[in-house]
């Protein structure tokens, strides 16, 4: 009989440990998840900064819908899809940042060759008066 109770006891402990050590992985994923989209939605929001929404608004369009999709499967509990979806926003709204920061670079070197040219045609007007 008393082997009887020390094996329930046992069993008791081992299944307890287990729910705690899942209850601790659901929490854990959570946390992860919840970091990732606050990392996403800093991403978007840097973007958005660097003039993404004129620059790059498809890329950044698709950032947005990502982290979106984060949230829906993070408020489902689906930790693991919402981390994944979260970080994808962020490098999405990275390569819509650095997309905006080029696409702003080449208007401005277009105006300065605009620039150049229109100066140069000034130096040769002045040169042969």
């Amino acid at each position: 009989m008393e082997r009887k109770n020390y094996q329930a006891l046992h069993l008791l402990i081992l299944i307890t440990a287990f729910a705690l050590l899942l209850g601790g992985c659901a929490t854990t994923n959570g946390t992860l998840s919840t970091q990732k989209m606050a990392a996403g939605e800093k991403a978007i929001s840097e973007a958005k900064e660097g003039n993404a929404s004129a620059n790059a608004p498809s890329e950044l369009a698709v950032a947005e819908g990502k982290l979106t999709e984060a949230k829906e499967a993070f408020a489902k509990k689906e930790y693991e899809k919402a981390g994944a979806l979260a970080e994808q926003a962020s490098v999405d709204a990275e390569y819509a940042s650095t997309k905006a920061t080029a696409e702003k670079n080449k208007k401005a070197l277009e105006k300065m060759k605009k620039d150049n040219d229109t100066l140069r045609q000034e130096v040769e007007r002045l040169s042969k008066q």
